[in-house]
């Protein structure tokens, strides 16, 4: 007979016994300066990716936004959109002042979001915006446009 499953709050201390005193678990993030990927989005999938395929442990703690921020050389303000962008999905937790910690409380198949943009020439004609101005002069010369 197989044992139970161990509770949230077990598995939450055994995280945190796994990840030793110093409690942050080393990430290995590499930016693409070359892509023409945001850096924060590249941090974002990265973190998230960890998350998602339980590299990061529930209850584990993200480094600092200060030393993430150092160790990437980004802006810190980067690294603030990233985490903030995690605890708005519910990935991560955290309060000023102490660690930003992994949920253990999230779907296990959270996709990534997929960004609905849609084609701007199909959104201005939906909006019935003209796509041919008519030019002329009034009679001072001066140019105006109507659109139709």
């Amino acid at each position: 007979m197989l044992p139970p499953p161990p509770s949230i709050h077990q598995e939450c201390e055994n995280a945190k016994s796994h990840l030793g005193q110093a409690g942050a678990t080393f990430l290995r993030i590499k930016l693409d300066h070359a892509c023409q990927e945001p850096l924060r989005q590249q941090i974002y999938q990265s973190l998230r990716r960890a998350i998602v395929d339980r590299k990061l442990l529930p209850g584990s703690k993200l480094p600092s936004t200060r030393s993430l921020a150092r160790r990437l050389k980004v802006s810190r303000n980067t690294v603030l959109s990233v985490y903030e962008e995690l605890s708005a999905e519910g990935l991560v937790a955290g309060r000023t002042g102490s660690a930003t910690r992994v949920c253990h409380r999230f779907v296990e198949a959270v996709p990534f979001p997929v960004p609905n943009v849609p084609d701007l020439r199909t959104l201005l004609i939906e909006a019935q915006y003209p796509n041919a101005p008519i030019a002329f002069q009034d009679l001072d010369g001066h140019p105006h446009y109507i659109h139709r």
